[in-house]
């Protein structure tokens, strides 16, 4: 969340979803990307959570991160960023 430039820090759930409903309104770039970020962020958060519970298995916070930001890069690659440089280069992927 912090790549997204989101107040996450300091903030608990609730705090942080009433500020997101209603400061990501719309469908510009940016808003759409705070919104995946959100989005890719529980559910590998949930995921990990099930395959604590049900398989016994675990990753370091570090690997589950990782897999956040690239699941992020990849999705947002497919978008069309041309004229949003900031979040491509936030994020590292191609605006062209």
């Amino acid at each position: 969340m912090n790549i997204c430039g989101s107040p996450w820090n300091g903030l608990c759930w609730n705090a942080f979803i009433d500020w997101a409903s209603t400061h990501w309104r719309g469908n510009s770039p940016a808003i759409v990307a705070n919104k995946l970020c959100l989005g890719v962020a529980v559910y590998h958060i949930w995921r990990e959570q099930n395959c604590r519970i049900f398989e016994g298995t675990q990753k370091t916070s570090l690997v589950v991160a990782h897999s956040i930001i690239d699941t992020i890069r990849c999705r947002l690659s497919s978008f069309n960023l041309k004229n949003h440089h900031i979040i491509a280069l936030n994020w590292n992927v191609n605006s062209s």
